[in-house]
């Protein structure tokens, strides 16, 4: 429910007053939210976002908004997952950490400052379990 400006609804209304279900998520271990964006962690350890994407945080190759759900590129494997209001973060299973969207302060963690529209390795991180204490 909200404000579904920008598809963050993930079901195609402009807003809604009451819950909605997002068509086409099944099997959901986790979801993980901003306030323009969506995401959800899969059982199989893939990845789905959906609305805003000004910096390619839907990590989906492109920079246009999505009103429905799209995977992120070349993740599996994730266990966890947390964004902000223009990036996202996710832990794979073997310890390494994917990010992806605004890096204009480096916060990708790549040893760059240009945005990625798909998961990039952030740099020496291993053995991470999770992005929240």
């Amino acid at each position: 429910m909200g404000a579904g400006t920008y598809g963050e609804l993930g079901n195609g209304t402009a807003s809604s007053s009451v819950p909605v279900q997002v068509p086409g998520l099944t099997a959901v271990a986790s979801v993980a939210a901003s306030e323009i964006s969506a995401y959800a962690v899969l059982k199989d350890g893939t990845v789905r976002a959906w609305g805003a994407n000004w910096y390619g945080q839907l990590g989906n190759g492109t920079t246009t908004d999505s009103p429905a759900p799209v995977q992120v590129q070349g993740l599996t494997g994730v266990s966890s997952l947390a964004c902000t209001m223009y990036d996202a973060f996710a832990v794979l299973s073997d310890g390494t950490v994917r990010a992806w969207g605004d890096n204009a302060q480096g916060q990708l963690g790549n040893g760059a400052a240009t945005s990625s529209n798909t998961p990039v390795q952030v740099q020496g991180l291993t053995g991470v379990t999770s992005l929240w204490p």
